[in-house]
């Protein structure tokens, strides 16, 4: 990952200053009905754990998604450091309409999956298949995984063709059509393609927090942050899901603004 000499305090301040601009922290949702969890590995990308490729994005990475997740209408918990365990992330995920996590991830032994944090440089895994059996519901004559609205999984991998992440939040591996065609309904899962850097990641996802969150439907988001050339490692974002989904977990999206 890259770090490019960069602090935790001056991430903070920059995602703030981005959200500030936006608006975002001046225009809360007034209701926040639905669970959303939002988690970052912090240990593993210091420079204890990696000293030669260490990273000071996760905190603004998190930040990010947090206010930018709270401003379309999700309650947010979650954790980071020590508080971001399997048994926390487990202990929420059947019930979360939105989820974002910034971690290590792969096809570990249990299956697709991520990194915990835990307070050690490599913690344990939280696999994909825990994920769907929480989030199973078992109904004649077969069942089906209850699906989340909005799933980011800032790792390295888990966007990637095979990965069968976005299928434990009830998320298919498909893309709607920018028309309307083959819309997936309520449903958003961003994630990445190979190896995925920190420096990249911060700088896309902060411009498509920045649209998603300026009235731009999530498939637009993606193609301007992605039209804005920040990518500057090889980073490769991927997305599935509802091109013209705003985000929003309910429909039609509530105006906060209005009077």
């Amino acid at each position: 990952m890259v770090s490019g000499g960069s602090t935790w305090q001056r991430i903070a301040r920059t995602a703030l200053a981005i959200l500030a601009m936006l608006g975002v922290a001046a225009c809360p949702p007034q209701t926040a009905a639905y669970q959303g969890s939002a988690y970052t590995n912090v240990t593993a990308f210091t420079k204890a754990c990696d000293p030669s490729n260490y990273s000071s994005y996760p905190i603004g990475l998190r930040l990010l998604a947090m206010r930018a997740m709270l401003y379309l209408g999700y309650q947010v918990g979650g954790g980071q450091g020590s508080a971001f365990t399997a048994s926390i992330v487990l202990a929420r995920a059947g019930a979360d309409q939105a989820f974002y996590v910034h971690s290590h991830g792969d096809h570990y032994y249990q299956g697709w999956g991520f990194r915990e944090d835990a307070g050690r440089c490599s913690g344990g895994v939280v696999a994909a298949p825990e994920i769907r059996a929480l989030r199973w519901v078992n109904v004649s004559p077969a069942g089906y995984v209850r699906s989340a609205n909005l799933v980011v999984a800032s790792t390295c991998h888990l966007g990637e063709s095979l990965s069968d992440f976005p299928d434990a939040f009830g998320i298919n591996r498909k893309r709607s059509k920018p028309d309307g065609t083959n819309s997936q309904g309520r449903r958003f899962f961003l994630g990445y393609v190979g190896v995925a850097t920190d420096a990249d990641q911060y700088a896309f996802e902060a411009r498509f927090w920045m649209y998603a969150t300026s009235g731009k439907n999530l498939g637009e988001a993606y193609d301007l942050a992605m039209r804005t050339r920040v990518i500057r490692y090889g980073t490769v974002p991927t997305w599935y899901g509802t091109y013209t989904y705003s985000g929003w977990p309910e429909t039609p999206a509530p105006c906060y603004t209005c009077q």
